[in-house]
């Protein structure tokens, strides 16, 4: 084979590695950017409270409509507060019929869901006792084959109701995941619990004013399912606050994992620097002294120590860029190191709640956090656990193969911008917002370039050591 043959695998490699820490990296950053934008109006700032039962078992675990009045009244009359309930039913107009997913909410509930309307208005507090509705497109083509239907009239339990708007579907990645495979209607929440006799609020969203994670958000809101003699430990309680800061942490420590690659290659520079004005002092002293050296290799050894300060300040620049407070629950902290009681306590908390979460059937909101968590843990895993050991094992066999630093370089500066623009347009493809830290692409080139330059330099720090050794 010629040496460019086989050549082609480690170049492969080397791209695929470059495909996976770019990706990795434009995704990153998105994803909570879209979380965001899921949250409507309020965005991540919200707590919402999620009963974990059945919504067709009226049990006292779950909401009326006099708890809501008396929250938005006393406790919580302070604070922007959006509740539902979900129901499942046959939509019609005239002989066309389908299965339809039944919202019951307040006019408050589009500021803390996306919900972005292509036509009409949502639901408003004067319509809370009229048989009115909102339908998304799908619903809207299935039945009516366009989505020019506001002021029409659909069938829901027999009766009907007036359109008062159409959503745009969500078509993005989280939408067909989410994606239930019919359309969705909103109708008032006094309306749907009058038509369906045994069902009760299940879910709640509130506004917090707290974007730290001191946990008054919380508090604020047990504090206010006590009041209407509701047990905080039946729900699923959920700070968007903190969520997004856990998923903002995972873009931090990919980050610092980034930085800690180059952290390691300017260390292993620095060495070499250091190394080097050693030998190359030992060296001269064995037929000079010092003042001689001075004099005559005073240039040389500015440069050297010139060139160990420009790493030092390079190091200490890099690092804080990647350092960042790492937060953790404070629930998760003991007071103690070694406390076995409160680490098995921990661990029973956590399984007794996978147990009562058991068939619990989770809210639009809170899948669509899930999913985005997950992309964001896997997200992670590959840059750390395939995008680094590939990028580096396609390194690796480059130098092998004793190729040529300008060579890869180019290479390098050639594929990097147009992965960068291929993971952009993915994020477009998916209908994710295209955000790209500049800190981070900074991170991941200098990184990449770094790594690049330091095993070639070393290659040839190699073959000089070898040809000196047999000279």
């Amino acid at each position: 084979m010629k040496p460019s043959q086989l050549a082609y695998p480690a170049y492969l490699m080397l791209a695929l590695g470059l495909v996976v820490l770019t990706w990795s990296t434009v995704l990153g950053s998105a994803l909570p950017v879209k979380l965001a934008e899921l949250g409507g109006l309020h965005k991540t700032n919200k707590i919402t409270a999620t009963w974990l039962g059945n919504s067709h078992q009226p049990e006292k675990g779950s909401f009326s409509l006099q708890d809501m009045r008396q929250l938005t009244q006393y406790n919580l009359r302070d604070y922007d507060l959006a509740y539902a309930l979900e129901a499942s039913t046959s939509a019609a107009y005239q002989k066309n019929q389908c299965q339809a997913q039944v919202l019951g909410v307040n006019d408050r509930y589009a500021q803390f869901q996306q919900i972005n309307l292509r036509s009409g208005c949502f639901l408003t507090l004067e319509q809370e006792n009229q048989p009115v509705a909102v339908i998304d497109e799908d619903l809207a083509q299935a039945l009516f084959q366009n989505c020019n239907v506001v002021g029409l009239e659909i069938k829901l339990y027999g009766r009907k109701f007036k359109i008062t708007g159409v959503a745009e579907a969500d078509h993005s990645l989280i939408g067909t995941l989410t994606d239930r495979g019919y359309g969705t209607v909103y109708i008032p929440a006094k309306i749907l619990l009058e038509l369906e006799g045994d069902s009760r609020i299940t879910s709640l969203a509130v506004a917090t004013k707290d974007a730290g994670t001191t946990g008054r958000n919380a508090a604020v809101l047990e504090t206010a399912l006590a009041s209407i003699g509701q047990d905080p430990a039946n729900y699923k309680i959920i700070d968007y606050n903190v969520a997004t800061l856990v998923m903002v942490q995972e873009n931090l420590l990919r980050n610092f994992v980034t930085g800690m690659v180059a952290l390691v290659i300017l260390f292993g520079l620095l060495r070499q620097k250091i190394k080097g004005i050693d030998y190359f002092c030992r060296l001269r002293l064995r037929d000079k002294y010092w003042s001689e050296i001075l004099k005559e290799d005073a240039a040389g050894l500015v440069l050297g120590l010139a060139e160990i300060a420009a790493l030092l300040a390079v190091m200490l620049l890099v690092w804080k860029l990647i350092r960042f407070p790492l937060y953790i629950p404070p629930e998760n902290i003991s007071n103690e190191l070694i406390d076995v009681s409160f680490w098995a306590d921990l661990i029973k908390n956590q399984i007794q709640t996978r147990l009562q979460s058991a068939g619990y059937l989770a809210p639009l909101g809170e899948v669509q956090l899930n999913i985005l968590t997950t992309l964001q843990h896997w997200n992670l895993f590959l840059n750390i656990s395939l995008g680094w050991p590939l990028f580096l094992l396609g390194l690796y066999q480059i130098k092998l193969l004793q190729e040529k630093l300008l060579k890869v370089e180019v290479f390098c500066s050639a594929f990097l911008p147009a992965a960068f623009g291929l993971g952009t347009a993915l994020l477009l493809i998916i209908k994710m917002p295209p955000v790209i830290e500049s800190r981070e692409v900074l991170l991941v080139f200098s990184s990449i370039f770094l790594a690049v330059v330091s095993l070639i330099e070393r290659r040839a720090a190699d073959g000089k050591f070898i040809s000196e050794k047999s000279s």
